[in-house]
Order: C-alpha cells, then structure tokens, then sequence
C-alpha cells in the first residue's frame, strides 16, 4: 500500500514561510536602525536569525516549524507590549491565526489561538499598565482582539473543511490504490502487486521459495456444474490458502485458475512441507454446493528465488514443475 505524506510539500512550505519571515523582520529591523528605534532592532534581528533556522535543521521540519511558529508569537507579543513602529506593531498579529492551522493543524491550534488570545490581551493590559506603550485608545486592543477572533474563526473554519475534505480525499485514493491491487473475487492480491513484492524482494537477493497452483480440472467444473460455482471454488481456495500462510508469506491471484505463493526465507524443503500441508486440508474441506461436496484439488510447482535465479526463471522453472505434476495425474506437487 503507498505511504501518503505531505512531508516534503510541508518542508517547503515552512521554507518559504522561513524565507518570508527572515526578510521582513530583517527589513524591519534595518528601518527601525536607521529610525533610532532601539527598542525594535535587537529583537527583530532576533527574530530574523530565529526565522532562518529551518535552513539550518535540514529535514527536521516539525521542530523547525515550530520555531517558527513561536517566534512569530513572540515577536507578535513583544510588538504589542510596545506598540511597534508609532503604535502599528499590534495589526501584525493578524498573520499568525492561518500560519498557526498550517503549523498545527486543527485542534491544536484552537488551542495555541486561545492561548495566544490570552497572552495578547495580558500584553495589552500589561502596556498600558507599566507604560511601555502609551499611545493606545481605550477601544483600540479590544477592536483589534475581536477582529482578530473573527480571522481566526474563518480561518478555523478553512482549515477544519481542507483536512476533512483532505481526509476524504486521502482514504479514497488509498481506497483506490488498494482495489488496483486486489483481484475483486478472491479479494487476494492480483499479479501485479504480487510482482511488486517480488521485485522488492529480489532488489535484497534473499532467498525464498515460489510455488504456483493451478486447480485440477477447473474446465469440468465450470462446464458441469456453472461459473458460479466455478467462483466459489476460488473463493473458497483463496480462503483455504490464507489459513495456511505464515506472516511473512504471501499467495496471489495469478490469474484465471492458477495461484502464486511466495514463501519468504523458505527452502524447498520448507516449501514442500507447505505444500503438502495444502493438499492434506484440500481432502479435509470439500465444497458445499447445494446438497453435494465438491472435491476440489490442485497441481503445484516449486522452484527457488535466490540471488543467481532471477524471477523470470524462478517462474518459468515453476511453471514446468507445475505442467510436470498434471502430466503425472493431478493433485501433485513437483520439485
């Protein structure tokens, strides 16, 4: 199944967030130098060396975005506590409710907004208190604070519809992805992501076994009894060979009546002992249909993966083994 992850869009993001950040507080600071506003150049610079670390963590984005995040509420803090360049530093703060969704997600950052409500409102209170900032109206924090609630809120809004629609879109493409590699029948997995993990497994050159199964007389079936029941046979095959799977194997639809085991770090010997456990529980469940008991039985041929036998060969030597074992009378395995 593949793996969905924004990681890397989030990597850039926070980068570009970063970017953004690093050159306007460093702006900032340069026109509050040559302003003599001393009070804004140290923690603006600050915040600018704060605001480029991102660059400096390379894949570790969580942490990094979160520096970023919280630099940005400090500055936002620190701005309202002095009123900024002649008393604007508080309109800043209006940028922090989407960067906070973005860093955060929903929940949490419903949170980290309350909080951040909370801390503004104390640096009000806190400015005209020891008079760090004069220069406020009477209506202006509570005007820019309810301002600031109703951006959040739409932002919150935003937010909360991108991750359930995102979600929704999410589970239907793994939904998708997961159909495009199961045979809708037997729900087993289909030839092609059964070469998938051979593939995958052949890139390590480990060792294991393949076997292929092909059912006995599958034409008859159908012919005397239906297609329908022909189905059931598979469907009842499939759940068969399920039972009989360690963890680490895997059996595959490999199309029409035939079927793929791939035996991980077996043996031949460990693959014979399996097959032979298939053909014991084939003559213990026999299929009901209607009032009778269908005996189903199949052929097998084992062939060996290994680093010097490639996948085309390991399958192609299964194959003879497999047509060997119906030449010998069916309900046979050959090695």
């Amino acid at each position: 199944m593949i793996s969905y992850s924004d990681m890397a869009e989030r990597k850039l993001i926070i980068r570009l967030f970063s970017v953004i950040g690093t050159l306007t507080t460093l702006c900032m600071a340069i026109i509050a130098l040559f302003n003599n506003q001393s009070t804004l150049v140290y923690p603006l610079l600050g915040s600018s060396i704060l605001f480029a670390s991102p660059f400096c963590l390379g894949d570790r984005v969580e942490i990094s975005s979160l520096i970023v995040l919280y630099t940005l509420y400090a500055l936002m803090i620190y701005l309202v506590l002095t009123g900024g360049s002649h008393g604007t530093g508080p309109i800043w703060i209006f940028i922090v409710s989407p960067v906070t969704f973005f860093v955060r997600g929903f929940k949490r950052g419903i949170i980290d907004l309350i909080i951040f409500v909370i801390c503004v409102t104390g640096a009000f209170y806190l400015s005209s208190y020891f008079k760090f900032y004069s220069g406020y109206s009477a209506y202006f924090p509570i005007r820019i604070i309810a301002s600031f609630i109703i951006v959040a809120l739409l932002s919150g809004f935003y937010e909360y519809f991108r991750q359930m629609y995102s979600h929704r879109l999410i589970e239907l493409v793994q939904k998708n992805e997961y159909l495009a590699t199961r045979d809708p029948l037997t729900n087993l997995p289909n030839r092609r992501y059964a070469m998938e993990e051979l593939e995958q497994f052949e890139a390590q050159q480990q060792t294991a076994s393949i076997i292929i199964a092909d059912v006995d007389n599958f034409k008859d079936i159908n012919d005397q009894y239906g297609h329908s029941v022909g189905d059931e046979v598979l469907k009842h095959l499939a759940e068969l060979f399920v039972a009989q799977l360690s963890e680490n194997d895997m059996v595959a639809r490999w199309g029409g009546e035939e079927f793929l085991f791939f035996l991980r770090h077996k043996n031949k010997q460990q693959a014979t002992q399996f097959a032979n456990d298939i053909h014991h529980a084939l003559s213990q469940n026999r299929l009901d249909i209607g009032v009778n008991q269908l005996a189903v039985t199949v052929s097998m041929g084992i062939s060996k993966l290994t680093a010097d036998v490639s996948i085309d060969k390991a399958m192609h030597k299964a194959d003879e083994l497999l047509y060997q074992a119906k030449e010998q009378g069916k309900n046979k395995t050959c090695v």
